[in-house]
C-alpha cells in the first residue's frame, strides 16, 4: 500500500559523517555537506562509497542545501530521514481513526499522537535489520526509555497506551536491542505486559515512494 511520496531524490556516495548531523557526500563529482536528519549510529548504513539518497532544500537560511533521505543495503534503499516519521505514521493512523492529534502535551513531554481522545501513540522508526530481525534501538535512548515511562503511566491512568514501529530494512520479526540498550529493552517487555500494544510495520522505499508492507511477529525474551 502506498504511504507517502519523496520526490525528486538524486543520487550519491556517501564519503564520512562529520558529526551526528552532518555528512560529507559526492554528489556529481563534488562533494557537498549534508544534513542527517538522524542521530542515530547507523553504521551498517552510513559507511564510506556506500550509496546514498539526498534531495536538494532551497532555503537560504539553512547551512546545507541538501538532506539525507535513505541509504542502500543490499537491493534496496533504507529510509534513514527520521523528519519523515511523522507523516507516514500520520497517513496509516488516519486511515484508522477518525479523530487523530498530533504532538499532545503530557507532562512535559509531548506524545505523538492521541486519537479518539482516548488512544496514546508514540512513534519510533527502526533501521536496523541483522538475520532478518529489527532491532531498535541501534543507540542507547533514554528519550525512548522517557516515553515508555509515559506509555506505562497512561494506561495505569486508563488509557489504551500504544507505540508504533516504523521498520525500513527488510525483515521478519521485531525485537528489542537488548545488547544495544538494555534499559529500553527491559522497560519495553515491562510496558508489554502491562498492557502498552506494540505495532511492528515493516515498509519499503521503491523509486520516491514509502509502501506498507505488513505488520512483523514481535520476539521478546522474559
Amino acid at each position: 500500500m502506498k504511504v507517502f511520496e519523496i520526490a525528486n531524490t538524486i543520487k550519491g556516495v556517501f564519503i564520512n559523517r562529520s558529526n551526528r548531523y552532518l555528512a560529507k557526500v559526492l554528489i556529481n563529482d563534488k562533494i557537498e555537506d549534508v544534513h542527517v536528519h538522524d542521530p542515530g549510529r547507523l553504521k551498517e548504513l552510513l559507511y564510506k562509497n556506500n550509496s546514498v539518497l539526498i534531495k536538494r532544500v532551497y532555503n537560504p537560511k539553512r547551512k546545507t542545501k541538501y538532506d539525507l533521505i535513505a541509504a542502500k543495503k543490499s537491493k534496496e534503499f533504507v529510509l534513514v530521514n527520521s523528519m519523515y516519521h511523522r507523516y507516514i505514521a500520520e497517513n496509516i493512523l488516519r486511515k484508522k481513526y477518525k479523530n487523530l492529534n498530533p504532538e499532545v502535551k503530557y507532562n512535559n513531554s509531548r506524545i505523538d499522537f492521541l486519537a479518539e481522545n482516548q488512544i496514546w501513540i508514540e512513534i519510533k522508526g527502526c533501521t536496523l535489520s541483522e538475520n532478518n530481525i529489527a532491532k531498535f534501538p541501534d543507540a542507547p535512548t533514554k528519550r525512548g526509555l522517557k516515553h515508555l515511562n509515559e506509555l506505562i503511566e497512561l494506561k495505569e491512568k486508563g488509557y489504551e497506551s500504544h507505540i508504533y514501529f516504523l521498520i525500513f530494512s527488510t525483515a521478519e520479526y521485531f525485537s528489542p536491542n537488548y545488547e544495544t540498550d538494555p534499559k529500553f529493552s527491559k522497560k519495553l517487555i515491562e510496558a508489554y505486559k502491562k498492557g502498552v500494544k506494540i505495532f511492528p510495520l515493516l515498509f519499503s522505499f521503491k523509486e520516491g515512494i514509502i509502501y506498507f508492507e505488513r505488520y512483523l511477529d514481535i520476539l521478546m525474551k522474559g
